[in-house]
């Protein structure tokens, strides 16, 4: 096992490529039985910045939420125009949608609503 507490570097990429608990799994056994956002550390600012850095890392991100096909108890993010929007999906209805200028401040959102992390 890895020494607690984990690099916020580490928990950055995770975010961004949907492999948050296999992080945990190295620093904790059996993680399921703690509260990851205790360990999950990132603030909204930290992960704008990080995005605003690395605007190839948004735009995957963005391209592969794009392609999912969920619409029931979901996080969705989607381009109209020059804004971003973030909703939760119930039925496919969007529900408590917000709207962003950029594309980082969108999968912020989208990932911090994501991971619970909001």
């Amino acid at each position: 096992m890895k020494p607690l507490p984990i690099p916020e570097r580490e928990q950055l990429n995770a975010m961004l490529d949907g492999s948050v608990y296999n992080l945990v799994c190295a620093y904790m056994k059996n993680p399921s039985q703690y509260n990851l956002q205790k360990h999950l550390t990132i603030s909204r600012q930290k992960l704008i910045s990080f995005l605003v850095s690395n605007p190839e890392k948004a735009e995957t991100y963005f391209q592969n939420q794009k392609n999912n096909p969920a619409t029931h108890d979901a996080e969705k993010i989607w381009e109209e125009g020059q804004e971003y929007f973030v909703a939760s999906l119930d039925h496919g209805k969007a529900r408590s949608v917000r709207c962003y200028q950029s594309l980082p401040e969108a999968v912020a959102e989208h990932l911090l609503v994501s991971y619970g992390m909001y």
